[in-house]
């Protein structure tokens, strides 16, 4: 008889479930929240994107900060949804610092150095002050204080920190509320915690651009590398676009003007605008290098249909042209496949 195992827990798995549901249901009704939430977390997503990588750095560990901060803001939304918000308001936390270590190790692009005592959690993590005395010495936060008193904003975060230690009722896991001794949805909780999560996804996302200007730039760089971009720090416009709505206008503007006298930003831009466009038959090729790699693991069938979604919900965006080199792609990529024995994915040992 197999062992059941009793524990005296009201917090249960069971009434997590229950929660999760009422909290779908509230973002279902509370359609402008879920859009915001979604928007936030993409473009914090994206920030990842403007920490450059080169052969200096890659697999230095120079990402790790930023790449934890990413997963605790998802653990945060998570923890949200299941009815722990006191827990939620930690992750939020540990995002918010981790996202600032980001900056901190990497200020003076040494970060793939100077971090690795850090890494091997052989030196304690920087205190707050230690860290904003490093950040106002670098030109671009020096400006960006005179216009915007992003210290202030980090400060102001500090309430978070209460949550950790549980400063009393209001920061325990009853979180001030007179509720059951288990997990259950509050809508106050929930709204909470969104405002955090708004104030730390801002305030991380303007640091980054602060120290890495290039993610404001609106440049196609497709028109230049086609899908093989460098990781030297440039996003998509939309993604530009995206971030401009997080930070404000207003901060947006100022970082604009930081970028325009960074000298590495001005001197990357010159370098690019100097390169020659990508040839169509180029970047054709770039694309059907890309496709028989997905071609492989999925096999024809299924990728061709994932990429008539693809175009299906593009609707009308493809030109005449865009579509008749599209029609090309996928007879060579068809062809190319039942030579290959590519018709089926490779795990349905159909390949050859």
């Amino acid at each position: 008889m197999a062992y059941i195992m009793m524990l005296p827990f009201t917090y249960t798995c069971d009434v997590s479930l229950t929660v999760y549901e009422q909290s779908k249901q509230y973002l279902e009704e509370q359609s402008d929240i879920a859009k915001q939430l979604s928007e936030l977390a993409w473009a914090y997503k994206s920030i990842g994107k403007v920490i450059p990588t080169t052969t200096e750095n890659l697999w230095s560990g120079h990402f790790f900060p930023w790449h934890d901060s990413w997963e605790e803001i998802q653990v945060s939304y998570n923890l949200c949804m299941l009815g722990f918000y006191k827990q939620a308001m930690t992750s939020l936390r540990g995002s918010f610092e981790l996202g600032l270590l980001s900056v901190y190790w990497n200020l003076n692009d040494d970060g793939h150095e100077i971090i690795q005592s850090w890494l091997r959690s052989d030196e304690n993590t920087p205190r707050f002050g230690d860290i904003w005395r490093k950040l106002e010495q670098h030109p671009n936060f020096l400006t960006y204080q005179q216009h915007h008193n992003i210290k202030q904003s980090l400060l102001n975060l500090g309430y978070l920190h209460d949550y950790v230690h549980a400063k009393g009722h209001k920061f325990s896991n009853a979180f001030g509320i007179s509720k059951s001794n288990k997990q259950t949805f509050e809508k106050t909780a929930f709204d909470t915690w969104f405002s955090a999560y708004k104030e730390v996804v801002d305030i991380l996302c303007s640091l980054h651009l602060v120290k890495y200007p290039t993610g404001v730039i609106r440049f196609d760089y497709s028109a230049k590398f086609g899908i093989d971009i460098p990781f030297f720090g440039g996003l998509d416009e939309f993604e530009v676009d995206r971030l401009e709505q997080v930070i404000g206008q207003a901060a947006f503007q100022i970082i604009q003007s930081i970028a325009a006298s960074d000298s590495t930003v001005q001197n990357l831009l010159n370098w690019i605008t100097s390169l020659p466009d990508i040839s169509e038959a180029e970047a054709q090729t770039q694309l059907i290098e890309g496709d028989k790699s997905l071609i492989k693991a999925m096999g024809f069938n299924n990728w061709a249909n994932m990429m008539h979604q693809s175009i299906s919900i593009a609707g009308n965006k493809l030109s005449e042209h865009e579509t008749a080199i599209y029609k090309q792609r996928l007879e060579h990529l068809r062809q190319w496949s039942e030579e290959n024995g590519y018709d089926k994915p490779l795990i349905e040992g159909s390949s050859t």
